[in-house]
């Protein structure tokens, strides 16, 4: 019986080395390089359509303008997370439904919003996408229409994030991109579609990133430019 017993002991101990090195090696963190770094700002890029979009009932709110300030840190090797932050977010001249709209982005550099990096996407382009965190908002229409919106209220609520994509080669920073978290944590009545003008309701997935995920929609030219690469 021991002899039984050993040969078990040695077949599983070779048919569990023979499953880790079968196993496939775990891809590396991805790093990336930033340079100049510090801060920056930028105003609505050439040919960019700036609006904020409901996911739910797809009414974008068109706008004419968007600066936004913020910085990265400058450096090779980082992990991505906490790259920089945005201190600054100004939508204006925005309308729905030929109603003036007042966004109110609550960031500042008292309040500032972190910036995550995750990734050069596509694979091979000079663009990298990541996220904006502590993200909040409020909208207000001409008709009364007063909306808060952050991350999902029945998650907590608080502040949410925002998707944004850098492309290295035009110095254009958008917030079309994908990893949209934010929503309408409240509306009141006249936010509903019968009153005309802005057009949302409690829970609607709320995209800063207007029309879709292209880089070159609600996105902002950045001076001084901006190269960022991985690795």
């Amino acid at each position: 019986m021991k002899h039984r017993t050993g040969q078990l002991a040695v077949t599983l101990a070779a048919v569990t080395a023979a499953a880790l090195l079968a196993a496939p090696a775990q891809a590396a963190a991805p790093t990336f390089t930033i340079s100049p770094g510090g801060t920056w700002s930028g105003t609505r890029a050439a040919g960019s359509t700036v609006g904020i979009r409901d996911a739910v009932s797809n009414q974008v709110t068109l706008c004419s303008g968007l600066t936004v300030s913020g910085s990265f840190t400058a450096g090779a090797g980082q992990s991505g997370t906490n790259a920089g932050s945005l201190t600054g977010i100004s939508f204006t001249g925005c309308k729905a439904a030929g109603v003036d709209v007042t966004v109110t982005v609550h960031t500042s550099a008292a309040n500032p919003a972190p910036i995550n990096l995750s990734q050069v996407f596509p694979v091979g382009s000079d663009v990298v996408v990541g996220q904006a965190t502590n993200i909040s908002l409020t909208l207000d229409d001409a008709n009364g229409c007063h909306a808060e919106v952050g991350a999902r209220t029945t998650s907590g609520g608080g502040p949410g994030f925002t998707g944004l994509a850098y492309r290295s080669g035009d110095a254009r920073l958008s917030f079309a991109a994908g990893g949209k978290g934010l929503f309408v944590q409240s509306a009141t009545e006249r936010c509903a579609s019968a009153y005309h003008g802005l057009a949302v309701k409690q829970f609607d997935r709320i995209s800063l990133g207007g029309f879709g995920d292209s880089i070159e929609d609600s996105s902002v030219t950045l001076t001084p430019a901006q190269t960022i690469t991985s690795p």
